[in-house]
């Protein structure tokens, strides 16, 4: 490994130092290069600053508005599209699944907190179906990878996933879209401006999709609304403030998952059309002595989602002398209400989620000083309480826990420049966090009902408190050295350390899990060559990831069996990925992502029931006891990691003497096989997929007006999402990503 990242960082340096000399370094990088011609810069905030894309050292990937709107981001799993160390799915309940790089978590938990965490305009969102209604109206969204321990909001072991919305001009406008499809798609969205004197400014936009289901049986559909105004005041040069609202719905039947190996020759038939309840009506279950097989509940289309999101929030800015003082309160409220059958049996939950938040943050505005700081602080608070009924026909259980957390956070960044063209970085981070539970959970009751309190006749369901206090104290650091080899060329190393905390999972105890932590070791380096038409940027990584958080069916107390989340010992990351940008012509742009990734786990095992069957896994294991079993997957690879990931496209524009102009653009994303699930069942590998994608749009002059045609998964490939193994029958459930799609699209800019 060590051959491997000092290969890598000469590299870098061979890269970065290419045609340009050292007498050619300007003597001060805070600003981009003057020459916009080319390729054009994107201004980030990934480091809480305003910075241009390639003078940011640390591993990030920018996607602006017009290529959101072009990929026909409207959701946050169509991201995948966009960058290749993210992968993201939708699980049961309208629940989002976030991966960077293999570092994830089972969203399908309520209990769960993201290894990625998603921010919307500063704003962390707590739940995993927070960031369903969000994408619209974007200036752009900033994929950070890698631990973000020093600035970054609580529990980002893995990164961030920023969400930056366009905000109030101090000019009238109007845009939006509409656009049709197949699977009776209709997709709009309405974004409107307007000053109002004085340094203020108003804009209200929104979205709205109602979408049929990809699956015969109506599941997998999109049926949601979303609305966001966000009102500028500037009452002096120094004071400025933005108030911000907004809300989303999700509605419709929601996701569902198929039995794989398929039992159709259509994997879009849908879990009631498949086969599948033939297969639950036609099992033996040889369950304590063996059960009749109507047990089993067999699937139906009565799932559905309610969900609804709610955040306000003020973000103020005030500027001293040499500094600027930021400070974010926020609320958000969130009330997920949804049944849906993906794990195999019928799961009935309702979340209730009210989030508080404040962040301050004191940071240096002087660009041309040699030394530039920030210091911060971050308050979380949320209070959380769910209702959950899996019914797994041979057992059952109902989790009403109470859970509160409260996260706080002191932490600061110096970083100071040693010469003109060599700076060092440094940044800590101290947090704290605390967590209680209550409420109670019920399970199927035996026929000893003496030892239940409370027993609930009418339901036979035997109830225990639920009870734990967990605190958490945990220094996280960064540390960075970068280097301008050229005008425009930029050489960074870091190494940097994230932890997201431990919690609990519905049992008597022991009923906790301890904080995962990832330490990240980063060379990278970022470059422009011919006159700003090429685009090089290149990072090599390594990540030492231990205690990784796992929830999977196990035993839980005082009987039976529920979701439980182990520590899974230690997994070995690390690869290198290279975007390169080309614009040979102003008319022609290719593009080229790629990344390898080698994703294995050093030391995993982890506990499994065997109450209804045979420990349902290809690793290894050991007896336990009556009713469990030890799994040893060491040696695996990492779930949802593929060791090839490549992102192409090649956009051509043609213009036209009357001022308009067409634009063609034609993409694919390359995926090597890879693992959704723990167990390593046959029907949880994805195999080896190319899927790619093409639109063509006329705009007008002016850009007033543009009419175009997409489609998406031109090939039609059927690629798994996400895994959850039946718990009775050991068979794998996957989630499908979207089949071929098509459509058009009309826009307007005024």
């Amino acid at each position: 490994m060590k051959h491997f990242l000092c290969s890598a960082a000469m590299a870098a340096i061979a890269l970065a130092s290419g045609p340009a000399r050292a007498e050619d370094a300007p003597a001060t990088t805070a600003t981009p290069p003057a020459d916009q011609s080319g390729i054009k810069d994107i201004v980030v905030t990934a480091q809480r600053r305003s910075e241009s894309l390639q003078r940011v050292a640390v591993a990030v990937t920018a996607v602006n508005s017009a290529a959101l709107v072009s990929a026909g981001v409207s959701q946050p799993q169509d991201l995948s599209k966009l960058v290749p160390a993210l992968m993201i799915a939708t699980t049961g309940g309208s629940g989002t699944q976030v991966t960077v790089r293999g570092v994830g978590n089972f969203s399908g938990n309520p209990y769960a907190e993201p290894a990625v965490a998603v921010n919307l305009d500063g704003v962390y969102i707590a739940r995993s179906a927070g960031a369903d209604g969000l994408f619209y109206d974007l200036e752009r969204v900033e994929v950070l990878k890698g631990p973000q321990g020093t600035l970054y909001g609580r529990n980002a072991t893995a990164g961030a996933l920023n969400i930056i919305t366009k905000k109030p001009e101090d000019k009238y406008s109007a845009s939006g879209s509409i656009e049709a499809g197949n699977y009776n798609l209709w997709h709009g969205t309405l974004a409107l401006n307007a000053p109002l004197g004085n340094g203020a400014a108003l804009r209200v936009a929104g979205q709205i999709t109602r979408r049929d289901g990809y699956f015969t049986d109506g599941y997998n559909d999109d049926k949601s609304e979303a609305v966001r105004a966000q009102l500028k005041l500037a009452p002096t040069d120094r004071l400025n403030v933005l108030l911000a609202a907004d809300y989303a719905h999700q509605g419709g039947k929601g996701q569902a998952a198929v039995i794989a190996p398929y039992l159709s020759a259509n994997p879009y038939a849908g879990p009631t059309a498949d086969g599948s309840n033939q297969l639950l009506a036609n099992t033996s279950l040889g369950i304590s002595g063996g059960h009749s097989s109507t047990l089993l509940p067999p699937f139906t289309t009565n799932g559905y989602v309610d969900a609804n999101n709610v955040g306000v929030s003020a973000t103020i800015d005030y500027r001293f002398d040499g500094a600027t003082l930021s400070i974010i309160p926020a609320y958000r409220n969130s009330s997920n209400d949804y049944l849906h059958y993906s794990a195999g049996f019928p799961v009935q939950t309702y979340e209730g989620s009210a989030v508080t938040s404040m962040e301050a943050r004191l940071a240096s505005s002087d660009r041309g000083a040699r030394l530039k700081w920030l210091v911060g602080g971050y308050f979380f608070n949320e209070d959380l309480h769910f209702s959950l009924f899996a019914n797994q026909g041979v057992a059952f259980s109902r989790t009403e826990p109470q859970l509160k957390t409260q996260s706080a956070a002191a932490f600061g960044q110096l970083t100071y420049a040693l010469l003109d063209a060599l700076r060092l970085t440094g940044g800590l981070r101290y947090t704290h966090e605390h967590k209680t539970q209550g409420g109670q959970h019920g399970a199927a009751a035996g026929a000893d009902t003496s030892s239940c309190a409370p027993y609930d006749a009418s339901t036979g369901t035997c109830y225990a408190a639920l009870t734990g206090d967990l605190n958490a104290d945990r220094v996280t650091w960064k540390a960075g050295v970068e280097f301008d080899a050229g005008p425009q060329s930029l050489v960074y190393a870091n190494v940097g350390t994230g932890f997201k905390a431990g919690g609990f999972f519905g049992s008597l105890p022991p009923n906790t899990y301890k904080p995962e932590t990832l330490t990240a070791y980063t060379i990278g380096s970022k470059n422009r060559f011919f006159g700003n038409t090429l685009q090089v940027n290149a990072e090599a990584f390594y990540w030492n990831y231990r205690n990784k958080q796992v929830t999977h069916m196990g035993p839980i107390l005082p009987s039976g069996f529920d979701l439980i989340t182990e520590n899974a010992g230690k997994a070995e990351i690390y690869g290198a990925e290279i975007e390169t940008l080309w614009q040979p012509t102003p008319a022609d742009t290719l593009s080229a992502d790629v990344q390898y990734l080698h994703s294995r786990y050093k030391d995993f095992s982890f506990t499994q029931t065997t109450v209804t069957g045979p420990a349902q896994t290809a690793c290894p294991v050991t007896t336990l006891n009556s009713t469990a079993v030890t799994v040893n997957c060491t040696g695996r690879t990492v779930p949802l990691s593929p060791t090839w990931t490549v992102n192409l496209s090649y956009r051509h524009r043609f213009e036209f003497r009357d001022g308009s102009r067409l634009d063609g653009q034609i993409g694919t994303r390359i995926e090597s096989g890879f693992w959704l699930g723990e167990e390593y069942l046959p029907g949880e590998y994805q195999n080896a997929t190319t899927v790619s994608n093409a639109t063509l749009t006329w705009s007008a002059p002016g850009n007033r007006y543009s009419f175009g045609g997409f489609i998406d998964n031109i090939e039609n490939r059927t690629v798994k999402s996400m895994a959850f193994v039946q718990p009775v029958l050991g068979v794998p459930l996957v989630g499908l990503r979207p089949p071929r799609t098509y459509g058009v699209r009309l826009g307007f800019n005024f």
